[in-house]
């Protein structure tokens, strides 16, 4: 299988290895899965947009990656540290303030906040720009302002591979002063993404990686030209961009094995 996001130089450092790795593809046949494993590597700095108009094969795709759900079978073998998903919560309580939840995720991710291209006093200073206190509870602010104070902590931590699934705040007018640290903090890094929505892939990646319903690699290349293929060849995706992967993590999501790894019916242990 010629995937074009490994470097036949074999100088890039891969941060994601796919061993064999097999996903769910079928929302309600969990025996549905990958038509041919994958074998790859995904090297560093490469910032891939995945094409294909399945969207339970996007939430599939992102939640494994992250943790929340199990392959089929088969690993992705990690050189790095992965982010949770841009602008998720983190795992964090909505009862702890602001400043105990930064300080929570400080003390998991120590290295990655030591090498953040973005500033404590940048990061304190945008949120204090939208009333976001360090004294504040989370659940006590606003959507808007949760958004913004989640989409803040993925910026503010340098993690070697960022994963994006929903992207309609992070390309809102609201947050237009993260995304350009975002940009920052993505220099030299790796990000996957899984979001349907066009500005965002053209302002944050620049190759293309096209799957047929059955995880098939049908196209690597160029954004441009993947987005161009998949048009051409491709249904018409069965989400709109607006709706940009706001999946639920519910039971008939998960994988039939995940009952025994310890997951829990909102696909989370």
């Amino acid at each position: 299988m010629a995937v074009v996001v490994v470097d036949a130089t074999g100088l890039a450092t891969p941060v994601l290895t796919f061993r064999n790795l097999s996903l769910r593809c079928d929302k309600s046949n969990p025996q549905i899965s990958f038509e041919t494993p994958w074998d790859w590597e995904l090297l560093q700095a490469k910032r891939i947009a995945v094409i294909t108009n399945s969207s339970f094969l996007r939430y599939q795709l992102s939640s494994v990656i992250a943790g929340f759900v199990p392959p089929v079978f088969g690993e992705i073998v990690c050189d790095g540290v992965i982010g949770w998903p841009v602008g998720g919560e983190g795992g964090l309580d909505s009862k702890l303030r602001i400043s105990h939840a930064l300080s929570f995720l400080s003390t998991v991710y120590s290295d990655c906040l030591e090498k953040s291209r973005v500033g404590l006093d940048e990061f304190w200073g945008l949120l204090s720009e939208k009333e976001i206190y360090p004294s504040v509870i989370i659940k006590e602010l606003s959507k808007e302002q949760k958004d913004f104070f989640f989409l803040a902590l993925s910026v503010l931590f340098s993690f070697d591979c960022y994963l994006f699934s929903s992207t309609r705040f992070l390309m809102s007018r609201p947050a237009k002063p993260l995304r350009s640290l975002l940009l920052r903090q993505l220099e030299g890094k790796t990000l996957l993404a899984t979001s349907t929505n066009s500005r965002f892939r053209r302002d944050f990646c620049n190759e293309g990686l096209v799957l047929g319903s059955l995880g098939q690699i049908l196209f690597s290349g160029g954004l441009s030209e993947s987005i161009q293929w998949a048009d051409q060849n491709l249904e018409a995706f069965d989400l709109s961009e607006s709706e940009d992967d706001q999946l639920e993590l519910g039971q008939n999501l998960l994988n039939l094995e995940s009952t025994d790894d310890g997951f829990d019916d909102d696909g989370f242990g």
